[in-house]
């Protein structure tokens, strides 16, 4: 289905969505998924901390660290990513 097909259907008097149900059940979906990520991430993260030979205050501290950089380095891809869609541009 293209951008085209949608339009026509949309067009379509028989043709119903309910956009607030399917907003909703998309913000949950991405929600569900960065919990997800993000336990993924952290635990990816200990591990690693452990192989060093870390345990204790400094293993939380190391994670803690490096969770903070990834998010710093997240935050400036989504605002460079969100700057291109208002400007037109592909991602």
């Amino acid at each position: 289905m293209n951008f085209d097909d949608i339009k026509n259907s949309l067009n379509n008097p028989e043709f119903k969505i309910d956009i607030a149900t399917f907003l909703l059940e998309l913000k949950a979906d991405s929600l569900m998924n960065s919990y997800k990520l993000d336990s993924i991430l952290k635990r990816q993260i200990e591990i690693l901390e452990l192989q060093k030979g870390k345990t204790g205050q400094e293993l939380e501290n190391a994670v803690e660290s490096e969770i903070e950089m990834l998010d710093d380095k997240y935050s400036e891809w989504l605002k460079n990513d969100l700057i291109d869609v208002v400007n037109g541009y592909d991602i």
